[in-house]
């Protein structure tokens, strides 16, 4: 029996060391997030990776330079195989292929192919398929069955002025239009209607007042025509790619901007951008250094999505790392790495796409498809962080201290129990916690409620004390009048009144 027991004991060390490696072994990178003094620091993973998926591991054959992925509302993705000219469909578990469009047909029945796509779109309001044909300077449009329904080529219209017509990325809303992020194009996204119709620019982005920019102003003023021609120009970075959410709003990237305001933006349909009074920074607040490779990695955006829920994913081409963030801006979690190993990714991370809690990247050099599933940290953060946006606080509350007992850097926990216990009442506890969070926004608020609350409860005292204040006020100021009534009047007073009678 002693023997029995001392190999069953064994038995269970060793499974639980072995369960403790798997664990640690999930995340192949440093995992950090940014402390309530905007530096990296060590955090607890919000998602791990769990597989990457290749062509043929679908059943469809290697993938080539996979550059976008979609997800339809039937919860199918679209991937774009831009190196074999297709469109790979997969079931929602991504294991399997169920379709491939490698071949369109023209209502008489004419072949198309495509050449170096580069993005797609499937509406659920028109149920067809939107492809950046880059190869082919078109954008095609076409049913579930390959048939081509309209195509979009260069727009014959004095508002279109450029020489080249290359569409990248495409969105639809749900009224049919169409926008499209062309190569080389700093306009915006071009807009067309439903119809296919060019209707101008969408979401341009801005060039910054520098220095530069002023004096190449002032000078075009005096310059003559020659002068302007060869002088050099400022110009606003082009969109590099987007997303548009049930409402409407459409999310945009651009990945070499010159304005931190237009790295990641959200416009409505006048084309102003709601993000331009917010204080956040999108991607690593300054640029982090690979001390393995040597290397300054500075944040550019590729790819945006915008899950069910209204969180934001926003991947970098330049660390091969996905920033989400909540609706409101805050920093939630940052995940994947550049790397051979699980969970990172080549040079050239290409697209990103969410379905529920899961987040799916394309890497156009490893031909593969990374899945990325929540973790129990990142649960709790979810959780909590849905509490908090829908303004339950108080629910939110033991969600929060369970993240707080996880990872005592996680900022956005002090913020959300701060919120709590001021509409608790507690405002003395969420000035302590605003403080922890280095939020003066928080604790302004807090020691407006205490500072209330004191008046309040001590109302009386207060009212006696400047009675008695006021009644001091008075009583040494008739004293003092009395004092210099009765003062002896001094020699030139008395020659000034001799000099009067």
């Amino acid at each position: 029996m002693r023997k029995w027991l001392t190999a069953a004991m064994a038995l269970l060390l060793a499974a639980s060391a072995l369960g403790g490696l798997t664990a640690s072994a999930a995340e192949h990178y440093n995992v950090y997030n940014y402390d309530r003094w905007n530096e990296a620091t060590p955090s607890q993973a919000g998602y791990t990776a769990t597989r990457s998926v290749s062509g043929n591991d679908l059943g469809c054959g290697a993938l080539n330079s996979p550059t976008d992925l979609f997800r339809d509302a039937d919860d199918n993705f679209y991937i774009v195989d831009s190196g074999n000219n297709r469109i790979v469909m997969t079931d929602s578990a991504f294991t399997e292929a169920i379709g491939v469009f490698d071949t369109f047909y023209y209502e008489d029945g004419t072949e198309t192919i495509l050449s170096d796509p580069e993005g797609i779109y499937v509406s659920d309001e028109t149920g067809l398929m939107y492809i950046a044909d880059t190869g082919n300077s078109r954008c095609l449009v076409c049913d579930a069955d390959g048939t081509v329904q309209m195509e979009l080529t260069r727009p014959d219209s004095t508002l279109y002025e450029n020489e080249t017509f290359r569409p990248q990325k495409i969105v639809v809303d749900k009224a049919g239009n169409i926008y499209m992020v062309l190569n080389n194009i700093t306009n915006g996204a071009a807009m067309f209607n439903s119809s296919g119709e060019f209707q101008g620019y969408f979401g341009a982005n801005s060039v910054d007042a520098t220095a530069e920019v002023v004096a190449n102003y002032f000078w075009n003023l005096i310059a003559t025509d020659e002068m302007r021609a060869n002088s050099s120009r400022n110009v606003a970075a082009g969109i590099t790619n987007f997303d548009i959410d049930d409402e409407g709003f459409i999310y945009t990237v651009t990945q070499s901007s010159s304005s931190e305001a237009d790295r990641v933006k959200k416009v409505n349909p006048a084309g102003y951008n709601l993000y331009s009074s917010w204080e956040v920074t999108f991607g690593d607040l300054d640029s982090l250094t690979d001390s393995g490779a040597s290397e300054d990695f500075t944040t550019q955006m590729v790819d945006i999505d915008v899950d069910d829920i209204g969180r934001l994913n926003c991947l970098d081409l330049e660390s091969g790392r996905v920033f989400q963030y909540d609706e409101d801006g805050n920093l939630l979690f940052i995940l994947g790495t550049i790397a051979d190993q699980l969970g990172g990714f080549s040079i050239q991370v290409s697209a990103i796409e969410t379905m529920g809690s899961d987040i799916y990247v394309a890497d156009a050099m490893k031909h593969t498809i990374t899945i990325f599933t929540e973790t129990d940290f990142g649960n709790i953060v979810h959780e909590a962080v849905g509490l908090y946006n829908e303004g339950y606080y108080a629910e939110a509350l033991e969600p929060w201290r369970e993240v707080l007992k996880r990872d005592g850097n996680y900022r956005m926990a002090y913020i959300g129990i701060a919120s709590a216990l001021y509409n608790e009442g507690d405002y003395e506890g969420a000035m302590h916690y605003a403080e922890l969070a280095e939020s003066p926004k928080q604790y302004n608020k807090a020691f407006e409620g205490y500072r209330s609350e004191w008046l309040e409860a001590n109302f009386g005292i207060v009212i006696g004390v400047v009675v008695v204040l006021i009644a001091l006020w008075i009583f040494l100021h008739i004293r003092r009048k009395k004092k210099l009534k009765n003062q002896p009047k001094n020699l030139i007073e008395m020659l000034h009144e001799g000099e009067e009678e």
